[in-house]
């Protein structure tokens, strides 16, 4: 008898390795497995802009990066006193408007280097139902809880997502011939947009994905996070109190699927060796005075010697 429903993962061609730059951007869900990828020092550039979950403005974000095109000072919006832009989170919206334009340009600036060095772009895409701003018609990664009546919502039409790829990825080739993109679908549920208009969504986003991939088949490839949450992990223990985000179990699990199917063989060592160490460093001894604490530090310091000396770009 089977209780869970097993499908075939295809592996990278050409797998990650650890000493490969790598770029995340996209929706909350990118952002736990880009948190994964920092905990074990991997060289990564995670969502710039913050976090962003329609497919056009992360084509868009990622096309101004690569351009390295500055923010002009009338494409911000005031609001409560806050300068803001439409296509950033509001970690970057301040009173100060230079400041809000002088950090946000600082930001797409250390982006735009980072891309040139990318081997791997990590594109989580979350959501096909954007907002129009109805004062410039454009789709917007962040509406900063300005007046509903400012904007249209919409679902994006993925003829215009197919020809915003294409632009994107033909820059991006010109810039960085050797990039290769990684593309999944968050397994979130928007369940605010309602049930049956997620489902429409996330059906457009895998749409975009099919016709990418069928086209750019040798540097565009496709992990199942989604087909992992929602078909291998169907029971609600796997999300949190929401019932609509994974959890940390469920993330935990993403994350092995994601290691033995993208990288090379002695990354996933690495991965393997330098979790043990983790383990080791964050354990807390109640009794810093006994023998066994003394075992415990001299265990600790043998084992990030041989860390450095295996891989001696780690910071330990």
């Amino acid at each position: 008898m089977k209780f869970q429903l097993e499908f075939n993962q295809k592996t990278l061609s050409i797998p990650i390795n650890k000493t490969d730059n790598l770029f995340c951007i996209g929706s909350c869900f990118a952002e736990n497995i880009a948190k994964k990828l920092e905990l074990f020092q991997f060289k990564i550039t995670q969502n710039p802009n913050g976090i962003v979950f329609n497919p056009s403005s992360i084509f868009k974000q990622l096309n101004v990066i690569v351009s390295n095109n500055n923010l002009i000072s009338n494409q911000l919006v005031e609001n409560d006193g806050l300068w803001h832009s439409m296509n950033h989170h509001g970690s970057f919206s301040g009173s100060d408007k230079q400041q809000v334009l002088n950090e946000i340009n600082k930001s797409t600036e250390n982006a735009h280097q980072a891309i040139l060095k990318t081997d791997y772009l990590l594109i989580t895409l979350g959501s096909a139902w954007a907002y129009q701003y109805l004062n410039t018609n454009e789709i917007v990664a962040n509406n900063h809880k300005l007046d509903g009546k400012l904007f249209n919502k919409i679902l994006l039409d993925i003829n215009l997502l197919n020809q915003e790829f294409e632009s994107l990825y033909a820059i991006l080739k010109n810039v960085n011939p050797k990039i290769k993109i990684i593309f999944s679908v968050s397994p979130v549920r928007y369940v605010r947009d309602g049930l049956h208009e997620n489902n429409i969504s996330k059906a457009v986003l895998h749409q975009l994905v099919f016709n990418i991939l069928k086209k750019h088949k040798n540097d565009c490839f496709y992990f199942p996070a989604y087909e992992i949450v929602i078909d291998e992990l169907r029971d609600y223990r796997f999300y949190k109190e929401d019932l609509v985000h994974p959890n940390q179990l469920a993330i935990d699990y993403v994350w092995q699927k994601f290691i033995s199917n993208c990288f090379e063989k002695d990354s996933i060592i690495f991965i393997s060796e330098f979790e043990k160490y983790l383990l080791l460093k964050n354990h807390k001894p109640l009794h810093t005075d006994s023998f066994s604490y003394k075992k415990y530090e001299e265990q600790l310091v043998n084992l990030q010697k041989d860390l450095k000396e295996k891989y001696p770009f780690l910071i330990l």
